[in-house]
């Protein structure tokens, strides 16, 4: 459809005021409006409510209707006003709206347009407007048009028409205004992105600016964890980064807004300075344009962005218009405290090449979520991040937890990542830690530090928890595992030793602040070793995948996690191949953040005792009932199931994981013993008192076995492994 042609039918039916927000689907008849139509007459509105407004402000002082413009997601932005203002029981007023059918049905587009395209004509339909999907052809549309311009001027209501992709013929903006900038937006973002430190948090505004950020990312080679690209929600972003700032105040998060969403939610300033935060900084990116919907320009350059923000309560506002300005202030701008504005004047466009985030929405989310609970570097290497960390949190005295045997072993790397502070080690504490050991190490440790370092096993992990619990420190806790498997570093529990019984803390403060994943701590561990620790976390990713507090996401981890250490485990334990070391920290990593979600089950709960009175490390101790577990499990029925969510259920999940590791899972383990050294006949290991192990038991985690378990059942799993 040529556009001239519509807006010359517009124009015979009296109709010359045009007003909305740009879209992509609508830029080559909103470019042809900005060309021909005088200003006054052509308003591009803040955000799609304020032009139904201003479309009823139109027709009550002219009595004739105006076009409003905009994508459909623009449609929530217009309810209130199209019902409460336009509607027929309210002021009766008319008004033409052209709506660009983004997420149409069965055409191919981004994630957040999808629901919105599926809900568009219902969304009409129940506010009661009528609507028309104008075919391409304009001689077959202008009949429709003309009925709905004589319809809505007769009724007095509000008539929208549907457009689809492609409808428009071309149309090139004439008066195309530049802005004379220097330095592109993709320029300044990076600019800022090299400048901020490893805990930073970037919150990203839909459009160009997020697609930027993650090609930026992608270009320094670094992960996309601490970035929230919102790909949608225009003019939200700021108050999407606020909520974050206000749960995160010991991390910076940055919101990075253009100038139209800026526009979009004005309002949201003042709410963000009034909680008068320390680490808001507000970042936008000021083209004057509507950038990814056709370049038309924003009102942004009638009004003073540092002006408003500064009237606003922001504690302090900049602004700059050169990579030189912009270089000159970052370093104040980051480290200082406050609810702050950053404007960076930038060229209008974007590379035509510009790419798109190759993940979902949900697995952004997903990384996203974990990385703000606990920033995270699982590689092989990953230990050099450690002097970044005691740079960051500025460290001048650290505590540092270590294992006794590791200790000679462990202090040079330490040394020489944390060479520039001053450092208190302390080991004096058991394989399996007492509480009375903590309360020794309190006492004795008795002055305040910059931050805790744990690095060797689980119990030296947890130790430096229990010690964090109990000594009510609120420093900030680095976990760094020397074994793959318990996965401590990922959970928010720790396990001790009162008067000789088990005993779990469960506490989100005890989730470390940070962990390092370095499998070259394991890759040369001893093989048994490396077998007890590998089984603790094979055992947790199966637990978890059939405990009755698994989700959704918990059952996600454990399902990479199994499938990880299935393909490794062998090769991990018998050989010191560095590919399969890395693969297993990976997936112990996966099965820690699993079980920190559901909690580990009957394998974990009957193991407690063999190792506190056979001395049997804690993930041999698991893996002694695994297999038969996998049996009593597979039985369940509607008299003995324990999970609300039903018999069916559980079974599915018993059957899911026969399908990753093997239908005959008895016969699977059986062999995976043999080939890793792990003895699992209790005769052999002088495993004798069956009946005092069964009396035990810990309750609490047999209690999200999905298997309701008597003390008898569980006698008779460890009989059959004599």
């Amino acid at each position: 459809m040529n556009v001239q042609d519509l807006f010359n039918l517009l124009k015979d039916n009296n109709i010359n005021c045009f007003c909305g927000v740009p879209d992509s689907l609508l830029k080559d008849f909103c470019a042809y409006i900005t060309d021909n139509v005088q200003t006054e007459n052509h308003t591009i509105t803040a955000n799609e409510g304020n032009a139904i407004a201003l479309a009823a402000g139109h027709y009550l002082a002219t009595g004739n209707p105006a076009v409003v413009y905009m994508q459909n997601s623009g449609i929530g932005n217009c309810v209130n006003p199209l019902l409460s203002l336009t509607d027929e029981e309210v002021y009766n007023i008319p008004l033409l709206m052209f709506i660009g059918w983004r997420g149409e049905p069965d055409q191919k587009d981004e994630p957040q347009h999808i629901k919105q395209g599926k809900v568009t004509n219902k969304l009409l339909e129940v506010m009661g407007i009528e609507y028309s999907i104008l075919p391409n052809n304009f001689e077959d549309a202008k009949l429709i048009i003309q009925n709905a311009i004589n319809k809505t001027k007769e009724e007095k209501k509000p008539y929208a028409f549907i457009i689809r992709k492609g409808l428009f013929e071309e149309y090139k903006l004439i008066n195309k205004k530049q802005n004379g900038y220097e330095l592109t937006r993709e320029e300044a973002i990076e600019t800022v992105i090299k400048k901020l430190n490893i805990s930073d948090i970037i919150v990203s505004t839909t459009g160009h600016i997020s697609r930027e950020v993650y090609e930026i990312r992608e270009k320094l080679c670094q992960n996309h964890k601490q970035d929230f690209l919102t790909v949608g929600s225009m003019g939200h972003t700021s108050s999407i980064a606020l909520g974050i700032a206000l749960e995160k105040k010991d991390r910076n998060v940055f919101c990075f807004d253009g100038d139209g969403a800026f526009l979009m939610h004005q309002g949201s300033l003042i709410v963000n300075a009034s909680k008068k935060l320390e680490n808001y900084k507000h970042i936008i990116f000021n083209n004057e344009a509507h950038d990814s919907v056709g370049a038309q320009p924003t009102a942004i350059n009638y009004a003073c962005i540092e002006k408003i923000a500064k009237f606003s309560g922001y504690t302090k506002t900049y602004t700059v218009k050169t990579k030189e300005e912009l270089e000159k202030i970052l370093p104040d701008f980051i480290e200082e405290k406050g609810t702050i504005l950053l404007e960076i004047k930038v060229k209008s466009g974007a590379r035509k090449d510009l790419g798109r985030p190759k993940e979902k929405p949900t697995e952004n989310k997903k990384i996203f979520m974990e990385n703000l609970n606990q920033i995270e570097f699982c590689h092989r290497g990953a230990i050099k991040n450690l002097s970044k960390i005691i740079k960051k949190e500025k460290v001048k005295q650290a505590l540092i937890f270590t294992g006794k045997n590791s200790f000679n072993t462990i202090k040079p790397i330490i040394e020489n990542e944390t060479n520039e502070i001053k450092k208190t080690y302390y080991n004096d504490f058991s394989p399996n830690p007492k509480k009375e050991e903590v309360d020794i190490a309190i006492s004795k440790l008795n002055q305040e530090y910059d931050i805790i370092l744990s690095i060797g096993g689980g119990s030296v992990i947890d130790f430096a928890k229990a010690y964090k619990y109990y000594s009510q420190t609120k420093t900030k806790l680095i976990a760094i595992p020397t074994t793959a498997g318990t996965g401590s570093e990922a959970t928010q529990f720790s396990v001790i030793y009162v008067n000789g019984k088990k005993y779990s803390i469960d506490e989100k403060i005890l989730l470390p602040n940070y962990s390092i994943i370095d499998s070259q701590f394991n890759e040369n561990n001893p093989k048994y070793l490396k077998a007890c620790t590998v089984m603790d976390a094979y055992c947790h990713a199966i637990e978890s995948y059939w405990a009755i507090k698994s989700t959704e996401q918990s059952r996600e981890y454990a399902k990479e996690a199994i499938k990880i250490i299935k393909e490794n485990i062998v090769e991990y334990v018998k050989t010191n191949n560095k590919d399969a070391a890395e693969k297993i920290s990976y997936a112990a990593n996966l099965a820690g953040k699993a079980i920190n979600i559901s909690r580990t089950t009957a394998s974990h709960a009957i193991s407690y005792k063999i190792t506190s009175d056979y001395n049997i490390p804690h993930g041999h101790a698991v893996a002694l009932t695994i297999a038969q577990l996998f049996k009593s499990n597979s039985k369940i029925t509607k008299n003995n199931n324990n999970d609300i969510r039903g018999t069916s259920f559980v079974q599915q999940r018993i059957q899911e994981l026969k399908n990753i590791i093997s239908d005959n899972t008895t016969e699977y383990f059986d062999k995976l013993f043999k080939e890793i050294g792990l003895e699992t006949n209790l005769k052999k290991l002088n495993i004798t008192k069956e009946e005092d192990i069964a009396k035990s038991v810990n309750i609490e985690r047999l209690n999200n076995n999905p298997r309701i378990l008597t003390q008898k059942d569980i006698y008779l799993i460890l009989k059959n492994n004599y």
